[in-house]
């Protein structure tokens, strides 16, 4: 019986005897191996980030554009995701390492380069992952998960509410620098983080572009893109106008105090005491509930998930806002409402709005 591999190796009669012929390769110089690194350029390149935020802004999204670039570059990737409540406006962190070669995902503090913070106080909280010299962008979007209720009834935040960003932080407004791009999908905004990331991480723009275009909804690229973009053009102004002396890094560079006044909830740059912090003065207005009374079926849905009890049913079996005082305007109940039946708005005090003059 003749075996599989025979088929391949079974010689005629005039070869059997007959070594291999060498000839071809004794008479030429052997060609010189070329290195991984000449093959490709990118695959020595290597890191750590964090990715953090609330739900439903586009963290895992954005986690998986980051994958899919590194990929196309040709290195190992390896990410972790915690997102059980992302759909219900929760905090939602990311580890992602990527490099030649990635045997663990998980971060230890100050192993990270990056943090990419998506809301304001979770990508603060997450700065004890940033390694020395290290850069965190964080949107200056402020978004309250219910884990940060300290005192529900009161309304305190259990946030550390800072004045101004501690060293290594760059605050991006996304939104206004995603401009037009974010209007129909508000997370398309958080577009711009990758694109200030992109500078510092060192791989081609082409890269970025096909893995945005590969990993968000069909009908978002173009808008996608544009964000993208422009997070990179601003990201390059802001290291131009925060450098310093020659040899200053930008962390170190980044004591200016000129973009603090437009962080939300910055109290103008005085020291805010995250005790004394209503929802109010965090929202910039007191959260209101309406609800649609045609619309509500009675499914019971947003009274039994608000964390504050401020919803009940009447006698109709339609909801209603018993106890509108105690809303802190986190929104889950506008969220999970399967009929779209209710509405989270701030009613902005006169001292707090636009001038009536």
């Amino acid at each position: 019986m003749t075996k599989a591999t025979d088929r391949f190796t079974d010689p005629s009669p005039d070869q059997t005897a007959q070594p291999p012929d060498n000839s071809l390769a004794s008479s030429a110089e052997p060609a010189p191996a070329r290195s991984s690194k000449e093959r490709n350029p990118l695959g020595e390149l290597k890191g750590n980030m964090v990715l953090a935020g609330v739900g439903g802004q586009g963290i895992i999204t954005a986690s998986n554009t980051i994958s899919f670039a590194c990929m196309q570059a040709g290195l190992d990737v390896k990410k972790s995701e915690v997102h059980g409540m992302s759909q219900r406006g929760g905090t939602v962190v990311s580890h992602l390492r990527f490099g030649p070669e990635v045997h663990s995902v998980m971060l230890e503090p100050e192993q990270a380069e990056w943090i990419l913070g998506f809301e304001w106080e979770e990508g603060l909280r997450f700065l004890e992952y940033l390694k020395p010299g290290g850069v965190a962008f964080v949107s200056t979007e402020r978004r309250i998960p219910p884990t940060a209720q300290a005192d529900r009834r009161g309304g305190r935040v259990d946030y550390a509410l800072e004045s101004a960003p501690p060293d290594g932080v760059v605050p991006i407004d996304t939104y206004a620098i995603a401009g037009d791009a974010a209007l129909e999908r508000p997370a398309i905004a958080q577009t711009v983080l990758l694109g200030a990331l992109s500078v510092e991480m060192g791989l081609p723009v082409e890269i970025w572009k096909e893995a945005i275009a590969a990993t968000v909804p069909p009908k978002t690229v173009e808008a996608n893109l544009v964000a993208f973009e422009n997070g990179r053009s601003w990201y390059k102004r802001w290291k131009q106008d925060t450098a310093g002396s020659k040899g200053q890094t930008v962390l170190q560079a980044n004591g200016s105090k000129k973009s603090y006044e437009s962080i939300p909830g910055s109290g103008g740059g005085k020291a805010v005491d995250a005790s004394r912090t209503t929802i109010e003065a965090w929202r910039g207005g007191i959260p209101k509930v309406e609800i649609v009374r045609d619309w509500c079926k009675g499914c019971n849905i947003c009274v039994a998930v608000c964390p504050e009890r401020v919803l009940s049913l009447d006698r109709f079996d339609i909801a209603v806002a018993s106890n509108p005082d105690r809303c802190t305007g986190c929104g889950l109940c506008a969220r999970l409402c399967p009929d779209m039946a209710i509405e989270i708005w701030l009613d902005v005090p006169t001292h707090l709005g636009a001038s009536t003059e």
